[in-house]
C-alpha cells in the first residue's frame, strides 16, 4: 500500500513547528515526495525544518502495516538532539521500534559492527574516541622500552611523542607513518612493531576502537553475513539523512552497501547543501564534496537572508548545479525583509588594530543599527568569527619578510579552540580544570568536567567498575562507588567537589583549584580499595602521570577584556569568538568575518585576487579552479551566510590596493569603513 502525505498533517505541522505560517510550494513538494531523492538546500532554507515536518506527517502513519520503520540519521548528536526536541513530545513513536533516531555511528555500531568486534575481538564496542586511544598508547609506550626508544628516535624537534603516535595508520603486516624514515615502515615482525601492535589489539580487546575502525568491522559484518542487508532494508522503510555534505566516503558507502541497490524497496532521501562540506577527519578542509547527488529536488529560498547579503553569498557557490545549458540550478534567494536594509559592510585594519578595537567597531553598527532590541538578537546572537583561529607548533606564524601573520588568537588572546568546542575529554587535566562549558554560569559545567577527568584517570590506570568483564567507570557508576566508601568519604569528596567549582566558576581560580584537584588524586583518590580487596595495597598514580602534570598545556586568560566574554564586558553586548567550523549550522542576528592567515595566497582576500577572475565580493560568481581558492570560498560561503540583518567582513588593508578600494567604494552595495586604519 503506497503511502501519501495527508494536507491535513501538513496543516497540523505548519502550527506546530513554524507557528501557523504556510509552507512554501518548494518545502511542501519536499515535505509530500516519498521516493528516492537528493535534497540540495540553501543556507537558511528551514531544510531540518522541513525534514521534520515531513517526519512528523509520516509518524502519523505508524505503525506500517508491513511492520517496517523509519531510519533518520545525522551527523552529530547535536543535530539528533535538536530532532528529537522538536518531534518527540508530538510523536513519541517515531523514537520507538521498529523506527530509529540516531548519529551514523550510532546506526554503524549498532546494527553493523558491533555483533563483528565481539565475533572478532571478544568485547562489544565501549568507545569510538580516537584522542583516548592515542593517550592511552602513549602511556603505555613508556613503559615499553624498545617500543619507546623507536618512536622518540623519530620525534622532530618541534613534535611531541603523541604527535607521533597520531601519524601512525595499522596495515596488515606493518604499522605506517611518513614520520619513520626511509622505508617510513615498522613491522609486526619487529620487537617495536610487536609492542605496539600489542598495545593496539588489547585496546580492541577492551572494544575502545578509532571511529574509522567501526565501518572496517560492519563491512566485514555485510561481507560476512550478506542477509543483514535484507533484514535491514526490511526493517526499514525510509531512511531520511540530514547534514548530509559532513559525511565522508565511507560513510556514505556503509549507507548505500546496505539500502541502496536496484531491489530494495527503502525509500533513501539525503538532505544537505555541498557547498558546506568543509568537514573532514583529517586537517585538510574539503574542496570536493564526498556526497554525489542524484534525482535531485531543490529549496533555493532562504528564510534567513536578506537579499542584500544573500546576493553576496550566492556569488561564493562552489558548485551552483549548472545544467546542460549552463543556467545555475542551485542559486540563493534572499527572502528575508527587513523594515530598514542594511548593506554589507566592509572594514579595514591593520597590522597595529586590536581585537578590542574591531569588536568596539562591530559593537557600535550593532547599536547603529537598532540590532539590540529585535528579535534575533534575543534569539541568535553576535558572532566574530574567523577561519583560521590559533597556530600550531608547526607552523610559520612570521612570513619571509618577519611580518607576523594574523589569526583569530591574535587579535583575541584569550580564545581557546577547545573551550568553545564544549568537549568532555581533554588530553589533560588543566584543560578539564578550564575548558568546561563557560557559556552555562553555573557549577553543573564544571562538575561534569573535573569527574570526567577522574575517569579518565581511571581508564590510564586500569581500574575498572567491573574488573571481570572489563567494564569502565561512568560518572553515575563512581558516585555509587564512592558513596559506598562511607559516609565521611562521601561527604569530603561532595565538599571539596562543592569547593572546586565554586571557586573555577565565580573566581576563575585555576592554578589554585588545580593543585588542589592534583594533590587530592594522588594522596586520597588513588589510594581507594577499588576491588574491596581484604589484603589491600594502596594504588599510586602511574600511568596517567603525564595527563595529571599537564606540562604541555598552560593556563589562559578566560573572561578577561580581550575575550569578550559576556560578564566582564563593560558593554551589555554579549558577542561570541567563534571559528567558522564552529558555527555552521547556526543563524546570528549580526556576524563579523574577519580574514585570517591559512596557507599561500595567505588570506582569504589573497586568495581571490590571484585565483579568481571574477571576484564574488563583487557580486559576481566565482571562476575558481585552484584548491585553496576553492578552500577560502566555501569558508566564506559558510561565514557570510550566518547573519539575518548585519553582515560585516573586516579585511587587512595591505591586501585590497587603491584601485580594488575604490572598486569597493564606487559599488553602493557595500558600506567601506576605513577608521581603524
Amino acid at each position: 500500500m503506497k503511502i501519501e502525505i495527508d494536507d491535513k498533517h501538513i496543516k497540523e505541522a505548519e502550527s506546530i513547528f513554524i507557528g501557523g505560517k504556510p509552507f512554501d510550494e518548494e518545502r511542501i513538494n519536499f515535505i509530500k515526495k516519498l521516493d528516492t531523492c537528493d535534497l540540495l538546500a540553501v543556507p537558511g532554507s528551514g531544510k531540518t525544518t522541513a525534514l521534520i515536518a515531513k517526519l512528523y506527517c509520516l509518524s502519523q502513519k505508524l505503525p506500517f502495516i508491513d511492520g517496517s520503520g523509519i531510519l533518520v540519521l545525522a551527523h552529530t548528536n547535536h543535530a539528533v538532539d535538536e530532532i528529537e526536541k522538536k518531534l518527540k513530545k508530538h510523536c513519541p513513536h517515531l523514537f520507538e521500534y521498529p523506527n530509529f533516531v540516531g548519529t551514523i555511528q550510532n546506526f554503524t555500531n549498532k546494527y553493523l559492527a558491533n555483533q563483528s568486534c565481539f565475533d572478532k575481538y571478544g568485547s562489544y564496542i565501549s568507545k569510538n574516541d580516537n584522542d583516548l586511544i592515542y593517550e592511552s598508547i602513549l602511556s603505555q609506550v613508556k613503559s615499553k622500552y624498545k617500543l619507546n626508544y623507536f618512536l622518540q628516535s623519530k620525534t622532530r624537534e618541534d613534535e611531541t611523542l603523541i604527535d607521533v603516535i597520531k601519524d601512525i595508520s595499522y596495515g596488515e603486516d606493518n604499522f605506517f607513518s611518513p614520520k619513520f624514515g626511509k622505508y617510513k615502515t615498522l613491522s609486526f615482525t619487529s620487537d617495536s612493531g610487536k609492542a605496539l601492535k600489542e598495545i593496539y589489539e588489547n585496546l580492541k580487546k577492551r572494544g575502545i576502537i578509532f571511529f574509522y575502525d567501526s565501518y572496517e568491522l560492519a563491512n566485514e559484518q555485510l561481507n560476512n553475513f550478506p542477509k543483514t542487508k535484507s533484514i535491514l532494508q526490511k526493517r526499514f522503510k525510509y531512511v531520511f539523512i540530514d547534514e548530509m555534505q559532513d559525511l565522508e566516503e565511507f560513510q556514505i558507502k556503509i549507507i548505500d552497501d546496505v539500502f541502496f541497490s536496484e531491489s530494495t524497496e527503502t525509500v533513501i532521501q539525503r538532505i544537505g547543501d555541498i557547498n558546506q562540506s568543509i568537514y573532514s577527519s583529517g586537517k585538510k578542509i574539503k574542496v570536493e564534496c564526498d556526497w554525489k547527488p542524484r534525482k535531485i529536488e531543490y529549496l533555493n529560498s532562504s528564510y534567513r537572508l536578506t537579499e542584500e547579503i544573500a546576493s553576496l553569498v550566492n556569488g561564493f557557490t562552489l558548485d551552483p548545479q549548472k545544467d546542460e545549458n549552463q543556467n545555475p540550478r542551485f542559486v540563493v534567494k534572499g527572502l528575508n525583509k527587513l523594515e530598514k536594509n542594511i548593506k554589507p559592510h566592509l572594514i579595514l585594519f591593520n597590522k597595529d588594530t586590536t581585537g578590542e578595537q574591531l569588536q568596539q567597531k562591530f559593537e557600535d553598527l550593532i547599536t547603529a543599527n537598532n540590532l539590540l532590541e529585535c528579535e534575533e538578537n534575543i534569539k541568535n546572537g553576535f558572532k566574530i568569527i574567523g577561519w583560521s583561529t590559533v597556530w600550531d607548533k608547526d607552523e610559520q606564524k612570521q612570513s619571509k619578510d618577519g611580518i607576523n601573520k594574523i589569526r583569530l588568537k591574535d587579535l583575541f588572546t584569550g580564545y581557546s579552540k577547545e573551550s568553545k568546542a564544549k568537549k568532555e575529554d581533554f588530553d589533560c587535566l588543566k584543560k578539564h580544570i578550564q575548558l568546561f562549558d563557560q557559556e552555562k554560569h553555573t557549577l553543573e559545567a564544571v562538575r561534569k568536567s573535573i569527574l570526567n577527568s577522574f575517569i579518565r584517570i581511571l581508564r590510564f590506570e586500569d581500574i575498572y567498575f567491573d574488573l571481570e568483564t572489563k567494564k569502565h567507570f561512568r560518572k553515575s557508576t563512581l558516585i555509587v562507588f564512592i558513596k559506598n566508601q562511607g559516609e565521611e568519604v562521601y561527604n569530603n569528596f561532595k565538599a571539596n567537589l562543592f569547593d572546586w567549582c565554586f571557586y573555577l566558576v565565580t573566581k576563575n581560580d585555576y592554578e589554585n583549584i588545580y593543585k588542589k584537584v592534583k594533590e587530592y588524586i594522588s594522596n586520597i583518590f588513588i589510594k581507594w580499595n577499588w576491588y574491596n580487596e581484604e589484603n589491600y595495597i594502596p594504588k599510586f598514580i602511574n600511568k596517567s602521570t603525564d595527563f595529571i602534570n599537564s606540562v604541555n598545556y598552560q593556563f589562559i586568560e578566560i573572561n578577561k577584556n580581550e575575550t569578550i566574554e559576556k560578564k566582564e564586558m563593560k558593554s551589555e553586548i554579549n558577542i561570541e569568538v567563534s571559528s567558522v567550523h564552529s558555527v555552521k549550522g547556526q543563524t546570528h542576528c549580526a556576524t563579523m568575518y574577519i580574514e585570517s592567515a591559512y596557507k599561500t595566497p595567505v588570506y582569504e582576500t589573497n586568495k581571490l585576487n590571484k585565483q579568481t577572475k571574477t571576484n564574488p565580493l563583487f557580486f559576481q560568481n566565482h571562476d575558481c579552479n585552484k584548491p585553496t581558492g576553492k578552500e577560502a570560498i566555501k569558508m566564506m560561503y559558510v561565514g557570510f551566510s550566518r547573519p539575518t540583518h548585519l553582515l560585516c567582513f573586516a579585511v587587512l588593508e595591505d591586501n585590497i590596493d587603491a584601485k580594488e578600494l575604490l572598486k569597493f567604494e564606487n559599488d553602493n552595495r557595500w558600506n567601506v569603513d576605513k577608521n581603524l586604519t
